[in-house]
This record gives structure tokens, C-alpha cells and sequence, in this order.
């Protein structure tokens, strides 16, 4: 009689909360404001201007929540693990947007189809009383930032640039729309906590983001690194290993990354997220895979070994912690394979019996780090490898293409791979066309574990 295979429990530690669970504390911490406006006991007006002040409230309450979520505090982070804030972040940022550019239009709109004779005439006064102005500038403000956000890149704003004016425009974007909430808004002219409680969360959120820029670095001054080693590994991808530099605790979870900077002061703000390549046993050293595509990552050739390294990590929750799964598939394109050959690593050191299936996918073959290691450890697991690459020699015994469905459905082929955890790293486009082609072919979406290159 065939024995059922024993899948083996790695030792875990407490599971930081979903992506779609923080999606849902989200949305309840952005209604309560709206919420806590009935407590008021203000006469319900009519259902139009009810819609705008439900827009204006929870548009308000993204806007100061947004300040939470990148900050970095370790208390919320270690519960929510920083790559899930910052996707949550990322994509109400952009709901956030069409809330304020709409906010204005909303107000006015039923003075156009009303009376359109006066309506010029309110909107020009939304631009000259006192009022209303100060909503006005941070709405203009709103907008030159979120239109920065998404084309930063072909602007060609550094990514240096980027963060300095993103922070401190946000800074000036709340504090303008908070004094227009606290003018304006009916809630506050008859219960004063109501304002009260826009201003306390205003305080906040400008202390979050003193905190980032002078208290968070202290913290990180403590924990200093080194340069041990920093050479190509690929046509484009470079191989960093640090170390410790003092005696302090640090520890880390294979998959997991952390931002680096190389400035001489931790408190300059051009550091960068790269994910740890290593595990934990080669502890007090570790290492990253970084592929040259900016300014900074074109000049990692210039470190030089004892150059101090600032670390603020490690993040994330795209580790093998509090799984359970009948077996593995990793799927990593391009620079992608440094948190997934850290998981890898992990896998090994601890004797791993489960089946594991990597698809490794790239450009061209120059490009692929770790082929020889991929054949060491096919003797230490129940691995199996294939790589996939878009411009491929003749003698090339991959696939050739793309990680496409039919890659993908190769993965899908044991009975039992709806109780496989797939773990997805890659550029945007790939992670996102490799999640829904997995969806396609049955894969539970609780099974979908993915970290995009890049916040």
C-alpha cells in the first residue's frame, strides 16, 4: 500500500495578516470618520449631498491614512509586513486621486445644471474665499503629485527627487485640506470634536513623517553593515554581500528585503528596497540580487569592500513563514530570483522532502545567475528546474518565450496542486499576467503568494 506523503511543518513564526484582510481594516478604519459623523445628529440632507459629504470625509481620512501606511513603524509594519502597505498604499493612492480631482466638480455640478447663469460665479468664489481657497490650493497640489506618482519615471525625476518632493508635498496636501475640513465642514460648527479629531490626525500624520526623515534613522545608525563583496553575477545583475559591522541582534526570513543606502549620513534619503537573495545561515553576512536599470544601481561597481551600509530591514511577508503546503513552485523572472533563491536556500538548509518546481525565465541566457547551484541543489531536494528565456541559443533545452500559460500549466499538473503555495518575484507586468494566468488554471488565490520588483 502506497503511504500518503508527510508533509513536513517548518518551524514558523506568527503569519503577518493578509493582503486582502489589510484591504479590509483599510476600508473599516476609512469609513469610521464617516461613521462617527452620524453620532453628530445633524438633519439628514438629501441624497446628493449626502454622496459628496461621504466622497469628502473617507477622501480625508485615504489621505491621512496614507501617511501610516508608509512609514514604517515597526509595531504596524511586523503585523502587516511593509510589501502589503505599500500595496495597499499604491492602489488607493490612485482611488485617493479621483476622489479630490472630483470633489470640486461635485460641489458645483448642481449649480451648472441648476442655475448655469451663476455658476461661473461659484466656482470663481471657491478660488477667492478664504474659506474654500486653502481646499482649492491643496486639490491643485493633489493633483501635480498623484500626476508625478504615475509618471515619474518618464519625466526622468530621480528616484531621490521623487521621495523628497512626494513627502514634503503630502505634508502641505494635508495640512491645506485639513484647515479646509475644519472651515467648511458642517460636522465641526456643531460638534467642535469632530474638528478636533481632524486635527489630532493631522498632527499625526506630520509626525509620522518627521519620524521617517529623523527619528527612524537613529534607530537605523545602530545597526550598521559593511561592504563585503559587490560584483556582476549576470550580464545585468549585480551580487551584493554585506556583513554586520558591530555586535548587534539582526535576523531576517528568506524572501524578506530591506532598503540600503550607501550615503555617508543615514539620515540622506536615497536609500532603495532590494530583496535578500541569502538565508539566514550565512548570518552575520547577507546578500541581494540587484539588476542595473536606474542611476544608483549603475553605480554599485563603486562600492568598495569596508564601506559602511545602512540597513533598514528586514520587510516583507513573501517568506515561507506560517505555510503548510503540499509543494512549492517559485516563479521568478529577471532579478526576481533573489528572494526566491533565498527561499530556495532556506529549503535546503532545512531538508525539505516536498516537491518544488522553479521557472526561471529572462532575457537572454547571459543574464541567468545561479545555473550551478541550481544542479547542487537538485541533489539536496525533490527539485525540478525550468528556465525560460525570450532570446535563446540553438542549443538552448529550455523553453523558449515567455512565462506564459502553457509554462504555467506544467506547474498545475499534479492532482494536488491546488494545495501548492506558488510564490511569484518579477517586474510588475510579468507578476501580474503569471497571477491571473494561475487563477486560470484553478490555482486558489490564497495559494498566490507574489512581491513585484520595485514600490
Amino acid at each position: 500500500m502506497e503511504m500518503a506523503r508527510v508533509v513536513p511543518q517548518l518551524a514558523v513564526k506568527r503569519s503577518p495578516m493578509s493582503f486582502n484582510t489589510l484591504m479590509v481594516l483599510y476600508l473599516c478604519v476609512v469609513l469610521l470618520p464617516w461613521g462617527l459623523s452620524y453620532i453628530a445628529g445633524l438633519e439628514v440632507r438629501g441624497w446628493y449631498q449626502e454622496l459628496v459629504g461621504l466622497f469628502s470625509i473617507i477622501g480625508l481620512s485615504m489621505m491621512l491614512l496614507q501617511f501610516l501606511l508608509t512609514s514604517r513603524v515597526d509595531a504596524v509594519a511586523d503585523r502587516t509586513g511593509v510589501d502589503n502597505t505599500m500595496r495597499v498604499h499604491t492602489r488607493w493612492g490612485e482611488y485617493l486621486g479621483y476622489l479630490i480631482l472630483l470633489h470640486p466638480i461635485l460641489i458645483v455640478l448642481p449649480r451648472f445644471i441648476v442655475a448655469p447663469s451663476f455658476a461661473i460665479d461659484d466656482v470663481w468664489e471657491l478660488f477667492t474665499q478664504s474659506e474654500t481657497s486653502t481646499g482649492l490650493y491643496a486639490w491643485s497640489l493633489m493633483l501635480v503629485w498623484v500626476l508625478m506618482a504615475v509618471f515619474k519615471d518618464k519625466i526622468g525625476l530621480s528616484y531621490e527627487a521623487w521621495r523628497y518632493s512626494h513627502s514634503a508635498g503630502f505634508v502641505a496636501i494635508i495640512i491645506l485640506a485639513t484647515h479646509h475640513a475644519v472651515t467648511i465642514g458642517r460636522h465641526g460648527r456643531y460638534n467642535a470634536w469632530f474638528d478636533v479629531m481632524w486635527i489630532v490626525l493631522c498632527t499625526l500624520a506630520v509626525m509620522l513623517v518627521l519620524y521617517i526623515y529623523f527619528i527612524r534613522p537613529r534607530t537605523v545608525a545602530k545597526k550598521p553593515f559593511k561592504v563585503v563583496d559587490c560584483d556582476k553575477g549576470s550580464d545585468a545583475d549585480w551580487y551584493l554581500t554585506i556583513e554586520k559591522d558591530g555586535d548587534f541582534p539582526f535576523s531576517f526570513d528568506a524572501g524578506q528585503f530591506a532598503w540600503i543606502s550607501s550615503s555617508d549620513s543615514v539620515f540622506a534619503r536615497n536609500e532603495h528596497p532590494f530583496s535578500i537573495a541569502s538565508s539566514s545561515a550565512i548570518l552575520p553576512k547577507m546578500s541581494f540580487v540587484i539588476r542595473e536599470l536606474g542611476d544608483y544601481t549603475r553605480q554599485l561597481g563603486k562600492l568598495k569592500v569596508g564601506q559602511r551600509i545602512w540597513v533598514d530591514g528586514p520587510h516583507g511577508v513573501f517568506t515561507l513563514n506560517a505555510r503548510i503546503s503540499a509543494g512549492i513552485a517559485l516563479i521568478a523572472g529577471g532579478a526576481g530570483i533573489g528572494p526566491i533563491m533565498g527561499i530556495l536556500r532556506e529549503l535546503a538548509e532545512k531538508e525539505d522532502r516536498r516537491p518544488i518546481h522553479l521557472v526561471y525565465g529572462n532575457r537572454k541566457i547571459s543574464q541567468m545567475l545561479f545555473l550551478e547551484e541550481f544542479r547542487v541543489l537538485g541533489n539536496q531536494l525533490d527539485l525540478e528546474v525550468l528556465l525560460v528565456l525570450e532570446d535563446s541559443p540553438e542549443d538552448f533545452t529550455g523553453y523558449k518565450g515567455f512565462i506564459d500559460r502553457e509554462v504555467l500549466s506544467r506547474l498545475t499538473e499534479d492532482p494536488n496542486h491546488t494545495n501548492w503555495d506558488f510564490y511569484i518575484c518579477g517586474p510588475k507586468p510579468m507578476v501580474k499576467a503569471v497571477e491571473k494566468n494561475l487563477e486560470d488554471l484553478s490555482v486558489p488565490r490564497e495559494r498566490i503568494l507574489y512581491e513585484q520588483l520595485g514600490f
